[in-house]
């Protein structure tokens, strides 16, 4: 159970005409408790799936997608065994009807009663929910659905096992019971990936009767329950694109059904609604969280190629959200696989980890700077014997008023050098596990950036709230012809509780030099660290420390206080990385800390093997001075 003080600080940021919501969510809770109580009411339609025409029709009911599936032939065989990923933890199918509620991060079997009264939250005595739902979304049938397309030889045999999981999944999980039903957006998950399954595989069914009849039981108890569960108000965010998605399917695939007509209405109305909201005008995302951005992005994509497949209009912000967050993201990487884990990330997909339906350019790479305004991130460009690039963090602390999903990362830099992470941001870990885990790996200590009086940017009061957001500001840029690139940010989030302010400024010289200067401007003593977090392992020098790279040698100095070296320490937590949800393994974290009087600046450089200091060190630090306190001044 959730204490006392959760709900108080939940509903803080509530409106009133949340409150009201909040409460006819628990009325429809209890309607749901009497009818799981006495007895599921399955549709009649769901007995005839000749009536549906998804059910009868010879050709694809959704669109051809993009892929990217080259499996090995390692790969091939655990799919045909049915092991599959559960973000982590080791799961496989089999023929056993509690296989679906057992938690694969701790063995134990999470309760068959009615989703509404299942404990599932932080603390809870079964493990992590999230890991156990990964399986039930379903996604693996796309993967099998995939090798039955690709593979001949290994065809028969991934249908089976495709039809055997679904019927499995049905028998073990009747609606409303268990905790596949906690979750509206799991639900539409799994309703979206089986019905491409399917489809991709409509015409190879070896018991069609059977599957039809169970995708129609899956449609049948997960449709009404998402369109009677949105998540709204507050709880808006990539969840209620999900669901609204899943309606749309639903609505759009299967309009025999009484309530399909309602269910797409609902659907578009959300998605029309969100996709304007969640996606900025600049293409970033709301949640300031780019794995949430790719998954909200793809979801998008999916439903307006649905609609075009059937020939029905799209409307104009879902394909505007859709033509900018793509643009945003292909900014950032190349594929969906090296997106930097900017805030939370679990490792979910849309609909699979083989699509590419937002991967369909290529960004320009000759461009130095690139400034997304609205979400606030920079990414500077420099070439020198191999490329460098490095992403900058000037934006917000996420969707407000919870800002549920963002880290306290405010001037947080990402560095790569050629394919490589250098600086990195080290991941999310957990939601519902060890509180000081999910604290740890969300705070600001965590990020490549400055933590005042061991306090976090913002104030985090649970798992998925923070209160005292902070406010960043890009406030110079510039190029010169030659190529060296200076952008200066500040933010505020110690302004109000310490008087304090944080500036980061960052200069690069196409010669291979990387300048990143810190300046805390207040008053009175505190105690400042500032954290780098290395993918690779230093070596120390006696002017700093060597970075071992694949394309060669970097050197890093670091200026402002005594820097000591960190790795997997758990008392306090530091040098960890999680690169998949559920995982933590250690990493080398560099800590320089100062404790005096303010104001204090931190110097950091960094360049290639053979490229000397700075000529001009002293002018460039006098010039940053001399903005902020210009700045500061007006």
């Amino acid at each position: 159970m959730r204490s006392l003080s959760w709900y108080i600080k939940r509903a803080s940021v509530m409106h009133p005409r949340e409150v009201f919501h909040r409460i006819g969510e628990h009325v429809v809770l209890a309607r749901l408790r009497r009818e799981h109580r006495f007895g599921e009411t399955r549709p009649k339609e769901v007995e005839r799936p000749n009536d549906f025409q998804f059910c009868t029709e010879t050709s694809d009911q959704l669109p051809a997608l993009s892929w990217n599936f080259d499996p090995t032939d390692d790969r091939i065989h655990q799919l045909l065994q049915g092991q599959w990923s559960a973000l982590g933890f080791p799961w496989k199918w089999e023929p056993d009807s509690h296989l679906w509620s057992r938690a694969p991060d701790t063995g134990k079997a999470w309760p068959s009663i009615f989703f509404g009264s299942i404990p599932y939250h932080a603390g809870n005595p079964f493990g992590d929910i999230r890991v156990a739902w990964e399986p039930s979304r379903l996604q693996q049938l796309v993967s099998l659905a995939l090798l039955v397309r690709q593979d001949a030889a290994h065809a028969e045999q991934a249908i089976g096992l495709l039809e055997n999981i679904l019927a499995s999944w049905i028998a073990a999980n009747p609606p409303l019971t268990g905790i596949h039903y906690v979750s509206a957006m799991e639900c539409a998950l799994r309703l979206i990936a089986a019905c491409h399954a399917v489809d991709l595989v409509r015409m190879r069914l070896r018991t069609q009767e059977r599957t039809q009849t169970n995708l129609l039981q899956l449609v049948a108890s997960h449709a009404p329950l998402i369109a009677k569960r949105l998540s709204l108000y507050s709880s808006a965010g990539n969840h209620t694109i999900a669901e609204g998605c899943g309606l749309v399917y639903a609505g759009t695939l299967f309009p025999e059904f009484s309530g399909a007509s309602e269910w797409k209405s609902i659907g578009m109305r959300i998605l029309a609604q969100e996709s304007a909201r969640q996606i900025l005008p600049d293409g970033g995302g709301i949640e300031q969280a780019l794995g949430y951005q790719l998954f909200i992005i793809d979801l998008l994509g999916l439903v307006q190629a649905l609609l075009e497949h059937h020939a029905e209009s799209v409307p104009a912000t879902i394909a505007n959200a859709v033509r900018k967050g793509r643009a945003f993201l292909i900014a950032f990487g190349d594929s969906p696989n090296n997106l930097p884990s900017i805030s939370d990330k679990d490792g979910g997909y849309a609909l699979s980890r083989h699509l590419r339906i937002s991967w369909d350019g290529v960004a320009d790479r000759s461009v130095a700077k690139i400034t997304f305004p609205d979400s606030g991130y920079t990414i500077l460009r420099g070439r020198s014997s191999s490329p460098f690039r490095l992403v900058l963090d000037h934006g917000t602390l996420g969707m407000p008023p919870c800002f549920g999903h963002g880290h306290a990362d405010a001037l947080s830099i990402i560095l790569y050098f050629g394919e490589q992470d250098i600086f990195i941001d080290p991941g999310t870990y957990t939601y519902s596990g060890d509180p000081r885990w999910r604290g740890y790996f969300r705070g600001t200590q965590a990020h490549n950036t400055v933590i005042v009086d061991r306090l976090d940017q913002a104030v985090q009061e649970t798992a998925f709230l923070w209160s005292q957001p902070f406010h960043s500001s890009l406030s110079h840029q510039h190029v010169t012809p030659e190529g060296v690139i200076t952008v200066i940010a500040n933010h505020d989030g110690y302004k109000s509780r310490l008087g304090v302010t944080h500036w980061r400024a960052v200069i690069y010289e196409p010669a291979g030099r990387w300048l990143i200067w810190d300046y805390l401007s207040g008053s009175g003593s505190h105690d400042l660290e500032l954290n780098w977090h290395l993918a690779v392992e230093p070596k120390t020098t006696p002017n700093g420390y060597i970075l071992k790279c694949d394309d060669g040698l970097l050197h890093l100095l670091i200026e402002g206080g005594k820097t000591t070296l960190h790795r997997g320490e758990t008392n306090p937590i530091s040098g960890w990385r999680s690169r998949q949800y559920g995982m933590k393994e250690p990493i080398s974290t560099l800590c320089t800390t100062f404790s005096g009087t303010l104001p204090h600046e931190f110097v950091t450089q960094i360049q290639l093997d053979g490229v000397g200091p700075p000529d001009n060190l002293l002018t460039t630090l006098s010039f940053f001075l001399e903005f902020v306190h210009e700045t500061q001044a007006h």
